[in-house]
């Protein structure tokens, strides 16, 4: 029994604080194009190395009250937050899934993760996330078909490869209309890369549903930010985070049930290309 709590609870939730904590540097280095892997963890004001004990995932941030180990700077909540989030967004995919497929969902939510705070931080997503991403998407679909319900190799390839136009398509549509509307950048590039690499993952069948969760979620916050007059109309507001959470939302609960009705539409797909061809 208590081998079942360990393998089913305990391991995922100390692993994600783990990989939470790597993320963390992620956040904070690929934007400066730097190393993520060297050097050591340090402290920001004075440079000093960190203890192995002041890099305890949560508890080193709570016994050091917030603030970082020569005590000049306060250390924002967001690294414990992402460490916990990682946590239990990695358990949830261990519940709900089998290797190597969650192991595939982990390595995706971390780069959603990822790209949604330095989003948040920068109004940028990087390269390295975003085509990144396509890149190991596609590689991931031709090794691993079944992520795509296929039997071969060929066929996961070509499902992740109209994932990744239909992801890319849509949402570049998206802006250049909005850009041509509004007469001036409507979304960012990034936004339209992050969605080619979750289609590339996650496949076409999953778009449509992100991008309607993307869109309320983004409107439903901008209207209270623009209520409580956090911001004012024309100012930008990051939508990386919005296709984060609608990917997050389709792959831990919804994919079951957009699978279930594409495939039920299955036989009109087949009737039209019958007709066309």
């Amino acid at each position: 029994m208590m081998n079942i709590v360990l393998l089913q609870w305990i391991a995922p939730i100390a692993i994600g604080l783990c990989i939470g904590s790597f993320l963390n540097v992620c956040i904070y280095r690929i934007p400066l194009s730097r190393s993520v892997v060297f050097p050591a963890s340090r402290c920001a004001p004075c440079g000093r190395k960190l203890s192995w004990f002041q890099n305890i995932p949560v508890l080193s941030w709570a016994m050091l009250k917030g603030r970082c180990s020569c005590g000049l700077t306060r250390l924002s909540f967001r690294y414990p937050l992402v460490e916990i989030l990682t946590a239990l967004l990695i358990t949830a995919v261990w519940q709900l899934y089998s290797p190597p497929l969650s192991l595939l969902y982990i390595l995706v939510i971390c780069g959603l993760l990822v790209a949604t705070f330095v989003d948040i931080d920068l109004y940028i997503i990087p390269d390295l996330i975003s085509l990144g991403g396509i890149v190991i998407g596609l590689i991931a679909s031709a090794s691993l078909p079944s992520l795509h319900g296929q039997a071969s190799w060929t066929g996961g390839l070509w499902y992740g490869f109209i994932g990744t136009l239909v992801g890319g398509g849509t949402l570049l549509s998206v802006a250049l209309l909005g850009t041509i509307v509004f007469r001036k950048e409507a979304m960012g590039m990034g936004d339209v890369k992050l969605l080619a690499a979750i289609g590339a993952f996650l496949g076409w069948q999953s778009i449509f549903f992100i991008i309607a969760v993307s869109s309320l979620t983004g409107a439903v916050f901008g209207i209270v930010q623009m209520l409580g007059r956090q911001v004012r109309w024309g100012m930008p507001i990051p939508f990386g985070p919005f296709i984060s959470l609608g990917a997050l939302i389709y792959i831990l609960g919804a994919r079951q049930s957009v699978d279930e009705y594409f495939e039920s539409i299955r036989p009109l797909f087949e009737a039209i290309q019958h007709y066309l061809f």
